[in-house]
């Protein structure tokens, strides 16, 4: 029965994460998103990896696509129509993006297999061994990341005031 809700979990975040990035509406990325990063948490908990799970749903989509959901909102986004020439202005970006997520997937595979030899492992994800690995080893990468939400808090308040302030919209 768990092989069905991990298959089942599994297609439902390949479907959002696609509709993530081929949405044309921001708002429906955002709220794919959401759906992706559910998927996501339940996967861990199907993995017994319960902490993860329920942190990645609690701090991303409790928090923090909530405030890219409030950004999306108060910003008012339109659609551009680009002409071709503007759009082929940007192809070999494009190019470049493609090659390095290709490269990194291969990297990826390839690092899976090496770990799938490897056997199981003795360190399990508790809440212990979580703490003690993320305030030792990752510790300038866990307080990079609450400075750089802590930027992205006080960038959406000074928008919303802007925007409640003037009653304007605000020009992008």
């Amino acid at each position: 029965m768990s092989e069905f809700f991990f298959y089942l979990f599994a297609a439902v975040l390949i479907l959002a994460s696609l509709s993530v990035v081929l949405a044309r509406n921001p708002l429906y990325n955002v709220l794919s998103l959401v759906v992706a990063i559910f998927s996501l948490s339940c996967l861990f908990v199907l993995l017994e990896a319960f902490f993860v799970g329920m942190i990645l749903l609690l701090v991303y989509a409790g928090a923090v696509l909530v405030f890219f959901l409030f950004v999306v909102m108060c910003l008012d986004l339109k659609t551009i129509a680009l002409t071709t020439s503007q759009q082929n202005r940007y192809g070999w970006l494009g190019w470049i993006v493609g090659l390095s997520f290709v490269s990194l997937f291969y990297l990826g595979t390839q690092s899976f297999i090496k770990a799938q030899t490897l056997g199981v492992s003795s360190i399990r994800g508790t809440i212990e061994n979580i703490g003690q690995i993320l305030f030792t080893d990752y510790l300038l990468p866990f307080e990079l990341t609450s400075l750089l939400l802590l930027i992205a808090i006080f960038g959406i308040v000074s928008l919303a005031q802007g925007v409640l302030s003037s009653g304007k919209e605000v020009d992008t």
